[in-house]
Protein backbone atom coordinates (compact mmCIF):
# COMPACT_ATOMS: atom_id res chain seq x y z
CA UNK A 1 0.00 0.00 0.00
CA UNK A 2 1.17 3.51 -1.03
CA UNK A 3 2.21 6.01 1.92
CA UNK A 4 0.75 8.65 -0.10
CA UNK A 5 -2.44 10.90 1.08
CA UNK A 6 -5.63 9.64 -1.09
CA UNK A 7 -5.96 13.28 -1.47
CA UNK A 8 -3.08 13.08 -3.72
CA UNK A 9 -4.09 9.54 -5.42
CA UNK A 10 -7.00 11.18 -6.25
CA UNK A 11 -8.68 13.79 -8.24
CA UNK A 12 -6.95 16.18 -10.73
CA UNK A 13 -3.46 17.14 -10.54
CA UNK A 14 -3.03 20.99 -8.49
CA UNK A 15 -1.48 22.15 -11.73
CA UNK A 16 -4.30 21.46 -14.14
CA UNK A 17 -6.86 22.59 -11.68
CA UNK A 18 -4.60 25.89 -11.44
CA UNK A 19 -5.15 26.25 -15.18
CA UNK A 20 -8.93 25.59 -15.44
CA UNK A 21 -9.53 28.29 -12.63
CA UNK A 22 -7.30 30.61 -14.64
CA UNK A 23 -9.16 29.67 -18.29
CA UNK A 24 -12.29 29.99 -16.54
CA UNK A 25 -11.78 33.18 -14.97
CA UNK A 26 -10.39 34.86 -18.08
CA UNK A 27 -13.44 33.59 -19.92
CA UNK A 28 -15.36 35.55 -17.29
CA UNK A 29 -13.65 38.49 -17.33
CA UNK A 30 -13.91 38.84 -21.35
CA UNK A 31 -17.65 37.74 -21.19
CA UNK A 32 -17.93 40.90 -18.56
CA UNK A 33 -15.66 43.43 -20.75
CA UNK A 34 -17.59 42.62 -23.84
CA UNK A 35 -21.02 43.49 -21.81
CA UNK A 36 -19.82 46.63 -20.47
CA UNK A 37 -21.00 49.70 -21.91
CA UNK A 38 -18.03 51.95 -23.01
CA UNK A 39 -19.83 54.55 -25.52
CA UNK A 40 -22.81 56.47 -24.16
CA UNK A 41 -26.01 56.13 -25.63
CA UNK A 42 -29.87 57.35 -26.38
CA UNK A 43 -32.68 55.42 -26.68
CA UNK A 44 -35.95 56.40 -28.65
CA UNK A 45 -39.44 55.12 -28.58
CA UNK A 46 -41.29 55.58 -31.99
CA UNK A 47 -44.31 53.90 -32.74
CA UNK A 48 -44.01 51.40 -30.01
CA UNK A 49 -40.55 50.35 -31.12
CA UNK A 50 -37.21 51.33 -29.35
CA UNK A 51 -34.14 52.58 -31.20
CA UNK A 52 -30.90 52.98 -29.86
CA UNK A 53 -28.09 55.03 -30.92
CA UNK A 54 -24.41 54.63 -29.88
CA UNK A 55 -22.14 57.96 -29.85
CA UNK A 56 -20.87 60.47 -27.30
CA UNK A 57 -22.83 62.76 -24.68
CA UNK A 58 -21.94 66.54 -24.81
CA UNK A 59 -22.36 68.02 -22.04
CA UNK A 60 -23.19 66.94 -18.62
CA UNK A 61 -25.38 63.56 -19.37
CA UNK A 62 -27.32 64.19 -15.92
CA UNK A 63 -29.26 67.33 -16.79
CA UNK A 64 -32.35 66.93 -18.67
CA UNK A 65 -31.07 68.20 -21.66
CA UNK A 66 -27.53 67.49 -23.73
CA UNK A 67 -25.79 67.52 -26.90
CA UNK A 68 -25.66 63.83 -28.46
CA UNK A 69 -22.85 63.28 -31.54
CA UNK A 70 -23.93 60.16 -33.44
CA UNK A 71 -20.74 57.81 -33.75
CA UNK A 72 -21.47 58.05 -37.25
CA UNK A 73 -23.98 60.21 -39.25
CA UNK A 74 -26.83 58.35 -39.91
CA UNK A 75 -29.14 58.80 -42.84
CA UNK A 76 -32.59 60.91 -42.13
CA UNK A 77 -34.61 57.52 -42.68
CA UNK A 78 -33.13 55.36 -39.66
CA UNK A 79 -33.63 58.57 -37.17
CA UNK A 80 -36.72 59.48 -35.33
CA UNK A 81 -38.52 61.89 -37.96
CA UNK A 82 -38.67 64.81 -35.00
CA UNK A 83 -34.99 64.89 -35.00
CA UNK A 84 -34.65 65.71 -38.79
CA UNK A 85 -36.15 69.06 -38.15
CA UNK A 86 -32.18 69.90 -36.84
CA UNK A 87 -30.90 70.04 -39.99
CA UNK A 88 -31.27 69.78 -43.61
CA UNK A 89 -28.33 67.88 -44.93
CA UNK A 90 -29.17 64.16 -45.96
CA UNK A 91 -27.71 62.61 -42.74
CA UNK A 92 -27.81 63.70 -38.83
CA UNK A 93 -24.37 63.89 -37.23
CA UNK A 94 -25.51 65.84 -33.80
CA UNK A 95 -28.80 66.67 -32.16
CA UNK A 96 -30.12 68.45 -29.09
CA UNK A 97 -32.42 66.06 -26.80
CA UNK A 98 -34.23 66.81 -24.03
CA UNK A 99 -35.38 63.57 -21.48
CA UNK A 100 -39.34 62.83 -22.05
CA UNK A 101 -41.01 59.55 -21.49
CA UNK A 102 -39.68 58.63 -25.16
CA UNK A 103 -36.03 59.90 -24.93
CA UNK A 104 -33.45 58.72 -22.33
CA UNK A 105 -29.94 58.03 -22.58
CA UNK A 106 -27.12 56.50 -20.60
CA UNK A 107 -23.57 57.25 -19.83
CA UNK A 108 -20.54 54.64 -21.57
CA UNK A 109 -18.32 53.70 -18.37
CA UNK A 110 -15.79 56.78 -19.10
CA UNK A 111 -18.90 59.10 -19.35
CA UNK A 112 -19.70 57.89 -15.85
CA UNK A 113 -16.72 58.01 -14.32
CA UNK A 114 -15.92 61.94 -15.65
CA UNK A 115 -18.59 63.10 -14.31
CA UNK A 116 -18.12 61.56 -10.86
CA UNK A 117 -18.20 63.49 -7.88
CA UNK A 118 -14.97 63.43 -6.19
CA UNK A 119 -16.18 64.66 -2.81
CA UNK A 120 -18.53 61.61 -3.02
CA UNK A 121 -15.40 59.51 -3.55
CA UNK A 122 -13.99 60.66 -0.60
CA UNK A 123 -16.95 60.48 1.96
CA UNK A 124 -17.66 56.98 0.83
CA UNK A 125 -13.42 56.31 1.33
CA UNK A 126 -14.10 57.63 5.11
CA UNK A 127 -17.06 55.43 5.32
CA UNK A 128 -15.02 52.55 4.41
CA UNK A 129 -12.33 52.63 6.81
CA UNK A 130 -15.19 53.43 9.51
CA UNK A 131 -16.24 50.26 8.71
CA UNK A 132 -12.89 48.19 8.91
CA UNK A 133 -12.72 49.58 11.98
CA UNK A 134 -15.60 48.44 13.55
CA UNK A 135 -14.94 44.81 12.07
CA UNK A 136 -11.89 45.42 14.58
CA UNK A 137 -13.99 46.34 17.38
CA UNK A 138 -16.31 43.25 16.29
CA UNK A 139 -13.48 40.85 16.61
CA UNK A 140 -12.16 42.38 19.36
CA UNK A 141 -15.19 41.77 21.40
CA UNK A 142 -15.35 38.02 19.91
CA UNK A 143 -11.65 37.66 21.21
CA UNK A 144 -13.20 38.02 24.66
CA UNK A 145 -15.95 36.00 24.16
CA UNK A 146 -13.49 33.14 23.08
CA UNK A 147 -11.39 33.89 26.42
CA UNK A 148 -8.51 35.03 24.46
CA UNK A 149 -8.93 38.94 25.76
CA UNK A 150 -6.50 40.99 23.76
CA UNK A 151 -6.25 45.40 23.64
CA UNK A 152 -8.20 46.97 21.40
CA UNK A 153 -5.19 48.57 19.63
CA UNK A 154 -3.55 45.10 18.37
CA UNK A 155 -7.07 44.14 17.23
CA UNK A 156 -6.89 46.65 15.37
CA UNK A 157 -3.84 46.51 13.87
CA UNK A 158 -4.07 42.77 12.90
CA UNK A 159 -7.56 43.81 11.20
CA UNK A 160 -5.80 45.72 8.77
CA UNK A 161 -2.86 43.69 8.18
CA UNK A 162 -5.49 40.86 7.10
CA UNK A 163 -7.24 43.59 5.40
CA UNK A 164 -3.90 43.73 3.45
CA UNK A 165 -3.34 40.42 2.50
CA UNK A 166 -7.13 40.07 1.43
CA UNK A 167 -7.13 43.27 -0.51
CA UNK A 168 -3.57 43.39 -2.11
CA UNK A 169 -2.57 39.99 -2.29
CA UNK A 170 -5.90 37.90 -3.42
CA UNK A 171 -5.03 34.13 -3.80
CA UNK A 172 -1.99 34.64 -1.01
CA UNK A 173 -3.30 32.65 1.80
CA UNK A 174 -6.04 34.77 2.25
CA UNK A 175 -6.06 38.09 5.26
CA UNK A 176 -8.32 35.84 7.77
CA UNK A 177 -5.64 33.27 7.63
CA UNK A 178 -2.72 35.88 8.35
CA UNK A 179 -4.74 37.55 10.73
CA UNK A 180 -5.08 33.54 13.00
CA UNK A 181 -1.67 32.84 12.61
CA UNK A 182 -0.62 36.26 14.35
CA UNK A 183 -3.57 36.38 16.77
CA UNK A 184 -2.39 32.94 17.70
CA UNK A 185 1.46 34.21 18.97
CA UNK A 186 -0.58 36.25 21.40
CA UNK A 187 -2.72 33.49 22.91
CA UNK A 188 -0.17 30.05 22.79
CA UNK A 189 -2.43 28.30 25.82
CA UNK A 190 -5.37 29.15 23.48
CA UNK A 191 -4.00 28.92 20.16
CA UNK A 192 -7.13 26.99 18.50
CA UNK A 193 -9.38 28.79 20.37
CA UNK A 194 -7.53 32.47 19.27
CA UNK A 195 -7.57 31.26 15.76
CA UNK A 196 -11.07 30.07 15.03
CA UNK A 197 -12.31 33.65 16.79
CA UNK A 198 -11.12 34.72 13.04
CA UNK A 199 -14.00 32.35 11.85
CA UNK A 200 -16.96 33.13 13.89
CA UNK A 201 -15.95 36.80 12.94
CA UNK A 202 -15.90 36.24 9.29
CA UNK A 203 -19.23 33.94 10.06
CA UNK A 204 -20.92 36.35 12.01
CA UNK A 205 -20.30 39.34 9.64
CA UNK A 206 -21.58 37.17 6.96
CA UNK A 207 -24.90 36.65 9.13
CA UNK A 208 -25.37 40.32 9.08
CA UNK A 209 -24.83 41.29 6.24
CA UNK A 210 -27.77 38.61 4.75
CA UNK A 211 -29.92 39.41 7.84
CA UNK A 212 -29.80 43.14 6.70
CA UNK A 213 -30.10 42.61 3.12
CA UNK A 214 -33.17 39.97 3.82
CA UNK A 215 -34.93 42.18 5.94
CA UNK A 216 -34.15 45.64 3.34
CA UNK A 217 -36.59 43.32 0.76
CA UNK A 218 -38.99 43.00 3.00
CA UNK A 219 -39.06 46.63 3.54
CA UNK A 220 -39.17 46.56 0.19
CA UNK A 221 -42.53 45.05 -0.31
CA UNK A 222 -43.91 45.21 -4.17
CA UNK A 223 -40.66 47.09 -5.14
CA UNK A 224 -38.39 44.18 -5.27
CA UNK A 225 -38.82 42.85 -8.61
CA UNK A 226 -39.32 38.93 -7.22
CA UNK A 227 -41.11 37.07 -4.97
CA UNK A 228 -40.07 37.99 -0.64
CA UNK A 229 -42.12 34.86 0.86
CA UNK A 230 -39.09 32.52 0.50
CA UNK A 231 -36.41 35.26 1.49
CA UNK A 232 -39.27 35.81 4.61
CA UNK A 233 -39.36 32.32 5.12
CA UNK A 234 -35.29 31.79 4.82
CA UNK A 235 -34.66 34.50 7.60
CA UNK A 236 -37.51 32.96 10.03
CA UNK A 237 -36.27 29.31 9.86
CA UNK A 238 -32.25 30.94 9.83
CA UNK A 239 -33.10 32.67 13.20
CA UNK A 240 -34.25 29.56 14.25
CA UNK A 241 -31.99 27.52 13.63
CA UNK A 242 -29.31 29.49 15.10
CA UNK A 243 -31.25 29.46 18.48
CA UNK A 244 -31.75 26.01 18.36
CA UNK A 245 -27.99 25.08 17.86
CA UNK A 246 -26.88 27.17 20.66
CA UNK A 247 -29.70 25.98 22.84
CA UNK A 248 -27.33 23.23 25.31
CA UNK A 249 -30.78 21.18 26.32
CA UNK A 250 -31.69 20.70 22.78
CA UNK A 251 -27.99 19.25 21.47
CA UNK A 252 -27.41 17.05 24.21
CA UNK A 253 -31.10 15.86 22.99
CA UNK A 254 -30.15 14.63 19.80
CA UNK A 255 -26.40 14.07 20.67
CA UNK A 256 -24.88 16.59 18.53
CA UNK A 257 -21.10 16.47 19.36
CA UNK A 258 -21.36 12.45 18.63
CA UNK A 259 -22.51 13.06 15.42
CA UNK A 260 -20.52 15.65 14.34
CA UNK A 261 -17.40 13.05 15.65
CA UNK A 262 -19.15 10.88 12.86
CA UNK A 263 -18.63 13.53 10.32
CA UNK A 264 -15.32 13.92 8.01
CA UNK A 265 -12.92 16.06 9.09
CA UNK A 266 -14.76 15.81 12.87
CA UNK A 267 -11.36 17.26 14.35
CA UNK A 268 -11.87 20.84 12.84
CA UNK A 269 -15.64 20.96 12.64
CA UNK A 270 -15.40 19.92 16.44
CA UNK A 271 -13.13 23.37 17.07
CA UNK A 272 -15.59 25.31 14.48
CA UNK A 273 -18.35 24.11 17.02
CA UNK A 274 -16.56 24.60 20.34
CA UNK A 275 -15.30 28.51 19.30
CA UNK A 276 -18.99 28.92 18.29
CA UNK A 277 -20.95 27.37 21.49
CA UNK A 278 -17.97 29.44 23.55
CA UNK A 279 -19.15 32.85 22.24
CA UNK A 280 -23.03 31.84 22.49
CA UNK A 281 -22.41 31.47 25.92
CA UNK A 282 -21.20 35.02 26.29
CA UNK A 283 -24.14 36.92 25.36
CA UNK A 284 -22.88 40.18 26.39
CA UNK A 285 -19.96 39.97 24.16
CA UNK A 286 -21.70 38.38 21.53
CA UNK A 287 -24.53 41.53 21.79
CA UNK A 288 -21.30 43.83 21.17
CA UNK A 289 -20.19 41.55 18.10
CA UNK A 290 -23.51 42.02 16.26
CA UNK A 291 -23.50 45.82 17.15
CA UNK A 292 -19.98 46.75 15.58
CA UNK A 293 -21.40 44.15 12.90
CA UNK A 294 -24.62 46.22 11.75
CA UNK A 295 -22.68 49.15 12.51
CA UNK A 296 -19.89 47.85 9.63
CA UNK A 297 -22.86 46.85 7.42
CA UNK A 298 -24.18 50.50 7.78
CA UNK A 299 -20.78 51.62 6.47
CA UNK A 300 -21.03 49.67 3.45
CA UNK A 301 -23.97 50.51 2.97
CA UNK A 302 -24.02 54.27 3.34
CA UNK A 303 -20.57 54.12 1.40
CA UNK A 304 -22.07 52.39 -1.47
CA UNK A 305 -25.38 54.59 -1.63
CA UNK A 306 -22.93 57.82 -1.68
CA UNK A 307 -21.58 56.71 -4.42
CA UNK A 308 -24.18 55.96 -6.30
CA UNK A 309 -25.04 59.51 -5.88
CA UNK A 310 -22.13 60.38 -6.87
CA UNK A 311 -22.09 58.73 -10.10
CA UNK A 312 -25.72 60.36 -10.47
CA UNK A 313 -27.94 57.72 -9.78
CA UNK A 314 -31.10 58.85 -8.57
CA UNK A 315 -33.48 56.16 -8.60
CA UNK A 316 -32.31 53.52 -6.00
CA UNK A 317 -33.53 54.18 -2.30
CA UNK A 318 -30.94 53.36 0.63
CA UNK A 319 -32.77 50.07 1.04
CA UNK A 320 -31.98 49.52 -2.91
CA UNK A 321 -28.54 49.37 -1.61
CA UNK A 322 -28.73 47.31 1.04
CA UNK A 323 -29.64 44.62 -1.06
CA UNK A 324 -27.18 45.63 -3.60
CA UNK A 325 -24.63 45.39 -0.91
CA UNK A 326 -25.83 41.84 0.73
CA UNK A 327 -26.56 40.02 -2.27
CA UNK A 328 -23.54 41.46 -4.39
CA UNK A 329 -20.78 40.84 -1.93
CA UNK A 330 -22.52 37.28 -1.53
CA UNK A 331 -21.89 36.57 -5.21
CA UNK A 332 -18.59 38.16 -5.80
CA UNK A 333 -17.20 36.08 -2.73
CA UNK A 334 -17.82 33.05 -5.16
CA UNK A 335 -13.78 31.79 -5.80
CA UNK A 336 -14.15 31.94 -9.86
CA UNK A 337 -12.11 34.98 -10.73
CA UNK A 338 -9.27 36.64 -8.19
CA UNK A 339 -10.52 38.54 -5.27
CA UNK A 340 -14.39 38.18 -7.48
CA UNK A 341 -12.89 40.94 -10.14
CA UNK A 342 -15.38 41.62 -13.06
CA UNK A 343 -18.23 38.89 -10.80
CA UNK A 344 -18.95 41.60 -8.08
CA UNK A 345 -19.10 44.21 -11.07
CA UNK A 346 -21.60 42.24 -13.40
CA UNK A 347 -23.70 41.43 -10.17
CA UNK A 348 -24.06 45.31 -8.87
CA UNK A 349 -24.83 46.27 -12.40
CA UNK A 350 -27.55 43.59 -12.73
CA UNK A 351 -29.00 44.44 -9.46
CA UNK A 352 -29.01 48.08 -10.21
CA UNK A 353 -31.25 47.73 -13.29
CA UNK A 354 -33.59 44.78 -11.14
CA UNK A 355 -34.11 47.69 -8.62
CA UNK A 356 -35.22 50.32 -12.00
CA UNK A 357 -31.02 51.44 -11.63
CA UNK A 358 -28.72 51.93 -14.29
CA UNK A 359 -26.63 49.16 -14.94
CA UNK A 360 -23.71 51.48 -15.97
CA UNK A 361 -24.40 52.91 -13.30
CA UNK A 362 -24.01 50.05 -11.25
CA UNK A 363 -21.03 48.88 -12.44
CA UNK A 364 -19.46 51.87 -12.25
CA UNK A 365 -20.57 51.79 -7.93
CA UNK A 366 -18.49 48.67 -7.77
CA UNK A 367 -15.49 49.70 -9.30
CA UNK A 368 -15.32 52.61 -6.98
CA UNK A 369 -15.87 50.28 -3.79
CA UNK A 370 -13.04 48.11 -4.95
CA UNK A 371 -10.99 51.15 -5.59
CA UNK A 372 -11.76 51.88 -2.02
CA UNK A 373 -10.95 48.48 -0.71
CA UNK A 374 -7.94 48.44 -2.39
CA UNK A 375 -6.48 51.98 -0.87
CA UNK A 376 -7.48 51.55 2.34
CA UNK A 377 -5.84 47.71 1.57
CA UNK A 378 -2.59 49.47 1.49
CA UNK A 379 -2.61 51.61 3.94
CA UNK A 380 -3.28 48.68 6.03
CA UNK A 381 -0.22 47.11 4.84
CA UNK A 382 1.48 50.21 6.48
CA UNK A 383 0.57 48.08 9.53
CA UNK A 384 3.41 45.80 8.82
CA UNK A 385 5.98 47.89 9.71
CA UNK A 386 5.00 48.03 13.48
CA UNK A 387 6.30 46.26 16.55
CA UNK A 388 4.96 43.02 16.08
CA UNK A 389 3.88 43.09 12.81
CA UNK A 390 6.08 40.60 10.88
CA UNK A 391 5.89 37.14 10.44
CA UNK A 392 8.64 34.70 11.96
CA UNK A 393 9.84 31.69 10.11
CA UNK A 394 7.64 29.35 12.20
CA UNK A 395 4.54 31.44 11.34
CA UNK A 396 5.58 31.68 7.39
CA UNK A 397 5.70 27.78 7.20
CA UNK A 398 2.57 27.38 8.93
CA UNK A 399 1.03 29.95 6.17
CA UNK A 400 2.74 27.67 3.50
CA UNK A 401 1.15 24.32 4.61
CA UNK A 402 -2.09 25.95 5.03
Amino acid sequence: MSGEPDSKRRGLPRWLVTAIKAIVAVAILALVARIVPWRDSVSAEVSGEVLRFEGAIEGDWKSNAIRFRFREPLPSADVPPQWLSQTSEPTLAVVQLERSESISWNPGMPTAFLGVDRKGLALALALAVSGIVATAFRWWRLLRAAQCPTELWPAVRLTFVGFFFNIVVPGLTGGDLVKAVMVARSHPERRAAAAMSVLVDRLLGVLVMVTMGALAIVWLGERFPYPREPILIGLVLGIGGLAAYANPALRRRVGFERLIQRLPMSRTLQQIDEALTVCARQPRELAWAVCFSSFNQLCVMGSLTVLGASFGESALSFANYVVVGALGNLVSAVPITPGGVGVAEAAYGQLFELQGGNWTLGFAVAIAWRLCLVIVGLGGGLFLLLPGGRLSAAERAALEGA
